[in-house]
């Protein structure tokens, strides 16, 4: 008896990798043309196999060891909504990769060059902190929407994908199309675990910035202190 093939996985920094070199090949095919970035965004929403107009354009971006449909699927979502981006959303994007590498709310500190490392990039979670911090989404609805997505399978988090960051990009709140990709790869296998890390950087995003909005104003000392104190790596 053959044993169906099993979807590959994102396994560590291989799989940090791909997500990141797939990435960067759509955002350079959605500059370099028009059609084909149209082409793209016309998968916004739908299944794999519905998806004609893109596969021109992704087949020669896929990395070798992902060939199951199943998996396929994520590579294609990540890009349709790349493509689907609005104007101001890649200025935005534009301007980020101009100002340089920088940490985010979910991370405590930046790598030894000042680039977070790959956990401490935002995930879903954060980036949709970051939206309630701005007043963009009602943090019951934030909430209300990632244990909704911890619940349910794959299918349903690609159906809900398209609507939910249209509500947030564009709108100076980063999302990092890699992490995204990355943990829709690994849904299906470590759904818990990818649903816990979300729900965590959303809570920490959040109370970061309540925190902040409560404790009054450091005095020259303290500020000058604090610059001393070595802070810890967030785990």
């Amino acid at each position: 008896m053959t044993t169906p093939a099993t979807p590959a996985l994102p396994r560590g920094a291989d799989g940090q990798q791909r997500a990141e070199r797939f990435v960067r090949d759509v955002l350079g095919v959605c500059a370099g043309s028009k059609g084909a970035q149209a082409d793209l965004r016309s998968g916004l929403g739908l299944p794999y196999d519905r998806c004609q107009r893109m596969h021109r354009h992704l087949v020669r971006l896929m990395p070798d060891t992902v060939q199951v449909p199943q998996a396929r699927r994520h590579y294609y979502a990540v890009a349709a909504l790349i493509a689907a981006r609005s104007r101001r959303a890649r200025d935005e994007e534009t301007e980020r990769a101009t100002a340089g590498p920088r940490p985010h709310g979910t991370a405590s500190q930046p790598g030894a060059e000042g680039t977070p490392s790959w956990w401490e990039r935002p995930n879903l979670g954060a980036s949709l902190a970051e939206a309630v911090n701005r007043g963009l989404i009602a943090a019951r609805s934030a909430e209300s929407e990632l244990h909704l997505l911890a619940r349910v399978g794959s299918d349903s988090v690609h159906t809900r994908l398209p609507a939910l960051i249209g509500q947030i990009t564009g709108r100076g709140v980063e999302l990092d199309w890699a992490v995204l990709l990355h943990d829709l790869t690994g849904w299906d296998y470590r759904q818990d675990r990818i649903a816990t890390r979300w729900l965590e950087a959303y809570f920490r995003v959040r109370d970061r910035h309540e925190r902040s909005l409560t404790q009054p104003p450091e005095s020259g000392a303290d500020r000058n202190d604090s610059q001393d104190e070595t802070p810890q790596e967030n785990q």
